[in-house]
């Protein structure tokens, strides 16, 4: 038998991890964060020496799977910025990451704990923030935003949207949805054309 090269077993070490990251992704959806690093090493076909040799915590895959989702939402937060329309892109992105909390509780979570308020992601965040800061302007701008909207705005309604998922019995996206509905009049320059015409949330859309 050929011996294995370095560059076979680095192929396998990543194909490894790959699939640790896709399988945890889908098991903490499912069934949130309390998942034991056991159970995910099963779903894997992997042995759990093999887990904890790429991830020596839940906590390192935890934050490894939410950095996909922060990624994610930096790239649509540079597509909304480049869009004509800052109040249409400042209430899309709003409403799809309060639509991904409520298809994931654990992200739900995470966006409070590690995002918001923890001590990881502080350049992405600092990111997310300003890109949210200057929508925000854009928006006012344009007097389509209120004139005192704030981005600390947008976290407490984020954290907001996070509880009624947490508590919310079987689909939280009808509660998640009148939430964010509500509060994006809120924000609106002409609360009553808001009601009218309702921003809705695609649940369609990853």
């Amino acid at each position: 038998m050929a011996p294995t090269t370095t560059g076979e077993l680095r192929a396998d070490a990543r194909g490894n991890r790959d699939r640790i990251i896709a399988v945890a992704a889908e098991a903490f959806a499912q069934f949130g964060t309390g998942i034991s690093m056991t159970d995910i090493a099963r779903r894997a076909g992997l042995g759990v020496a093999t887990l904890f040799r790429r991830f020596p915590t839940k906590e390192s895959l935890v934050d490894v799977v939410f950095a996909a989702s922060v990624e994610e939402w930096l790239r649509r937060l540079a597509e909304g910025l480049a869009e004509r329309d800052s109040w249409a892109a400042l209430c899309r992105l709003i409403a799809d990451v309060a639509a991904e909390q409520a298809r994931h509780p654990a992200c739900a979570d995470m966006i409070v704990t590690s995002f918001l308020h923890g001590d990881g992601f502080a350049a992405e965040r600092k990111a997310v923030e300003e890109g949210f800061v200057e929508l925000i302007r854009r928006a006012k701008a344009e007097n389509r935003a209120v004139a005192d909207l704030e981005w600390s705005d947008v976290t407490l309604l984020l954290e907001a949207n996070a509880g009624v998922v947490m508590v919310a019995e079987g689909d939280a996206s009808v509660a998640s949805d009148r939430l964010i509905n509500r509060l994006l009049g809120a924000f609106a320059a002409e609360y009553p054309e808001v009601r009218r015409a309702p921003f809705r949330v695609d649940h369609g859309k990853v």
